[in-house]
């Protein structure tokens, strides 16, 4: 993957973004909370922002803590083009 690219986590609610925020800046994951791109249509106001080298193990974090979130996608930082990589539980 280029290093040009980082990821956005969204999530069902509010509530599940801001509790994995805590725990992946507990975990030393660099987080942004950003609001969720209009080009990306999901329930949830709130997304995630991080580097993609820091992936894996933020959603390993979110699974040991039986966090809930909705989609992943790869952002080019340039273009701000969204790609969707994976749906909770499904890889694409």
């Amino acid at each position: 993957m280029s290093e040009a690219k980082d990821r956005l986590i969204s999530f069902a609610s509010v509530h599940h973004a801001i509790k994995a925020e805590k725990l992946l800046t507990e975990a030393g994951v660099a987080v942004t909370a950003l609001p969720t791109p209009r080009e990306i249509s999901i329930s949830c106001g709130q997304c995630l922002l991080l580097a993609a080298k820091d992936q894996q193990q933020a959603l390993a974090v979110l699974a040991q803590a039986d966090v809930l979130w909705s989609k992943l996608y790869s952002r080019d930082q340039q273009q701000r083009v969204y790609e969707l990589l994976s749906e909770y539980g499904r890889n694409l």
